[in-house]
């Protein structure tokens, strides 16, 4: 199932709801009463139950309207403003997980075990949302990555037990700013190149576990104004999905924590031919993951720029 969280019109808070067949949203927080969770996060804690309810009202509304007849709570899926899915407690995120990636970098040297930095939960941003560059970098790149949704507490999970705990999968477009991570890395850390307003766009819906039974074979491609960047398969990460969750859950997982497991070659940075392939204002964004979907955003002005384009007017 692809699980989200939406806005319709007239309808002030976001919603939890699924999408049915032909491109329509059931809004399940409507229809919630005592059976269905009020919310994709409550949704994942609790767990086998909570899904069960969602794919019985999901069979419901899908039945009445093969019938042909009105289900109440249903709107199309272009007509509905989608939200991040949820707000994780910690995003974790894994970085030189791919090799052509690592050959594309600075240094060129992949690490010897999983590893990486924090992204912040307030960095997060919906498909669809304007993505600004911050004023201070000039190397505004993205980062097409699958990023795993926990499903239970857990902590110092074994490998082999890794994928109990996975809920589902989304996409996560790493937003960095390379000219910072680099004078960063240097002391040691990297904390602002990777963590600034809409440094994350996370969506465009989660896709259950069930849907996706080989996460190492999903094909994951970038475009930029409809030119392909990033071409690759999740096959090719150094580390796997249950190393990953092993060695990140000794920091302790919570249901709908997220690990953002990587990118494959092709980002601005990794780029030798003429010009650039930076971001800048007006670039469309997709980042696309078999079996999941598209996440799109658009580079708008800088906050700081529409103040002083206020003020001018």
């Amino acid at each position: 199932m692809k699980l989200l969280t939406f806005r319709a019109s007239r309808i002030e808070h976001g919603r939890f709801g699924v999408v049915l067949a032909g491109g329509r949203v059931l809004d399940l927080t409507a229809v919630s009463g005592k059976t269905l969770p009020p919310t994709l996060l409550e949704c994942i804690r609790q767990g086998v139950p909570a899904l069960a309810a969602v794919k019985a009202a999901v069979a419901k509304a899908e039945a009445a309207l093969t019938r042909g007849g009105s289900v109440e709570h249903v709107y199309a899926l272009d007509e509905v403003t989608l939200e991040v899915p949820l707000r994780p407690g910690k995003i974790m995120a894994v970085g030189k997980n791919y090799a052509d990636h690592v050959s594309e970098g600075t240094s060129g040297k992949a690490y010897s075990r999983v590893a990486g930095f924090v992204k912040l939960s307030s960095c997060l941003v919906a498909h669809g949302t304007i993505i600004r560059k911050p004023a201070w970098t000039e190397n505004y790149d993205y980062e097409n990555e699958l990023a795993i949704v926990i499903g239970r507490e857990c902590c110092d999970v074994a490998p082999e037990a890794a994928y109990d705990y996975v809920f589902g999968y989304t996409i996560m477009n790493d937003l960095s700013c390379r000219d910072v991570q680099q004078a960063e890395r240097k002391e040691g850390n990297i904390c602002i190149g990777k963590n600034f307003p809409t440094a994350a766009p996370l969506g465009p819906w989660i896709v259950t576990r069930d849907e996706i039974p080989d996460p190492h074979n999903l094909r994951i491609v970038t475009r930029v104004n409809g030119e392909v960047r990033q071409n690759g398969n999740t096959a090719d990460q150094i580390y796997r999905i249950p190393a990953q969750i092993a060695w990140y859950s000794h920091a302790g997982f919570e249901p709908g924590d997220i690990i953002s497991s990587g990118t494959p070659a092709g980002t601005a940075m990794g780029y030798k031919g003429p010009g650039t392939w930076y971001l800048k204002h007006g670039d469309v964004v997709e980042c696309e993951i078999e079996k999941i979907g598209v996440l799109s955003n658009t580079v708008g002005a800088h906050a700081a720029a529409r103040t002083r384009e206020t003020q001018a007017a």
